[in-house]
């Protein structure tokens, strides 16, 4: 699988009204930047980034969000903190800034040779100057996951032009899981924090997959329980089967949100508990194999199809979008995010350890490179030994969530007294950069109220 950590990226699905209405109730309009495609030697000409853009006190500050991989729309709608809160109270400038290779800002024709986290550096520090009405405004980047980690290296490689990053579930250190245990082992820690049977009994519902597709008399009945909209004909249907289930229990895993939230769909509340309840229902009060699989293909349901809508899946379509090409350009280059499963006693999944080998020759077949492992740390100093190579670092956030997933590659200790970590207990996946809801844990409420203190000190906020 060449995008082993494509679940990180993968958009957060949209809300029930286009996205279009969002921004444009908000106060936000489209404006487009052009900038150089090469900022490094200049000649291959312009490329135009897409930005989401709320216009406040010339006198106030400018806030700005460096964009993940995907479309802006997507993010903008995670990020309610800044786009409902934040942004209104301090009167701020609010920039949404796309990323390069993503949504609408694509160059043409396409060339990834220009496709790299420096790149799109360049062209948020571009579009700031151009944003900031004087020489003092005050400016703060926020970025959560992917854009997380962009906004603590925008710190790192621009401290002239920013004053401080918010970095919400960065996982700046992922690439030192050389064998990607981590992210599957917190995720079934999550299950099993539940109720322990719970992960045990998911695990049992892949035992019965690995042992069905070995057996083809039982690929119809498969089929059925999990409405597949063509008949399993081979074991490599089954395993994949086993993958599209694996990537719905992350999933939720990541957004396990203590309201219902559109993300990846409509997830209910806790959608971690409510699936060890289906899970706990369908393997009670005997287990049967399957009865098993039927609890198994109604948890992948709430990922799947939250809407009620869907009357068939295709879990082996292999079909990429452009998104998911730019992404797997990125992670064959310079952004090593090592995912694998590796079975009991690690994790609840199927077998499917991390092989660096081959996603080496698959980065070639596919883009004609091959990754780099040394760049990274190179570039930004998150080396093994960072405490020592950030102890410059200053005016950085870096908040993790204790049941996001990917929690594994997030900063846990302070380089300096400069540089503040928070650990949201209970937190899911960029928690403290949604939109704030009655139901939040007091954990996000304090480390929102800490991060909201250092903008006002980074800014010179006098209220």
């Amino acid at each position: 699988m060449i995008w082993p950590a494509i679940v990180f990226l993968r958009a957060f699905c949209t809300a029930n009204q286009p996205e279009e209405m969002l921004y444009l109730q908000a106060g936000y309009f489209i404006e487009h930047f052009t900038v150089p495609l090469d900022h490094i030697n200049g000649d291959p000409g312009l490329i135009s980034i897409k930005t989401l853009l709320h216009i406040g006190d010339p006198n106030g500050p400018l806030f700005v969000y460096t964009g993940n991989e995907g479309p802006i729309e997507d993010f903008f709608y995670i990020a309610g903190w800044l786009v409902y809160t934040l942004g209104p109270y301090y009167n701020a400038t609010v920039a949404f800034i796309e990323h390069r290779y993503y949504g609408d800002s694509i160059p043409n024709p396409l060339n990834y040779a220009y496709l790299n986290t420096d790149q799109a550096l360049l062209d948020y520090a571009q579009i700031i100057m151009q944003l900031k009405p004087s020489e003092s405004t005050p400016v703060v980047v926020f970025g959560g996951s992917y854009g997380g980690m962009l906004s603590a290296y925008f710190r790192i490689k621009f401290p002239h032009l920013i004053d401080g990053a918010i970095a919400s579930s960065g996982p700046v250190l992922e690439y030192l899981d050389k064998e990607g245990i981590g992210i599957m082992y917190q995720t079934t820690q999550d299950y099993f924090d539940v109720y322990p049977n719970c992960a045990f009994n998911i695990n049992d519902g892949f035992n019965i997959l690995d042992n069905f597709a070995q057996n083809s008399y039982t690929w119809n009945g498969l089929s059925s329980i999990f409405q597949t909209c063509t008949p399993i004909t081979s074991s490599s249907q089954v395993l994949a089967l086993e993958d599209w289930i694996s990537n719905a229990l992350e999933t939720m895993a990541q957004y396990n949100y203590p309201y219902p939230a559109q993300v990846m769909g409509y997830l209910p509340a806790f959608p971690v508990n409510v699936s060890c309840s289906i899970i706990g229902v369908y393997s009670t009060p005997v287990k049967n194999m399957w009865r098993t699989l039927q609890g198994l293909a109604k948890v992948a349901a709430l990922v799947y199809n939250s809407t009620g809508t869907a009357s068939c899946y295709n879990p082996w379509d292999n079909s990429t979008n452009q998104a998911m090409l730019s992404w797997g350009y990125q992670i064959c280059t310079e952004l090593m995010i090592p995912e694998g499963s590796y079975g009991v006693p690690y994790d609840m999944f199927p077998s499917r350890p991390y092989d660096f080998v081959s996603f080496n020759a698959s980065c070639y077949q596919t883009y004609g490179v091959y990754p780099n492992p040394e760049w990274y740390p190179i570039n930004y100093g998150f080396t093994p030994f960072y405490v020592n190579s950030l102890k410059n670092l200053s005016n950085v956030v870096f908040s993790w969530g204790s049941e996001d997933p990917w929690q594994t590659g997030c900063l846990k200790e302070a380089p300096n007294n400069n540089v503040r970590v928070i650990r949201i207990n209970g937190g899911a996946h960029l928690l403290d950069l949604r939109r704030p809801n009655r139901n939040d844990p007091q954990s996000v409420i304090n480390a929102r109220n800490s991060e909201q203190s250092l903008i006002e000190q980074w800014i010179g906020w006098s209220g």
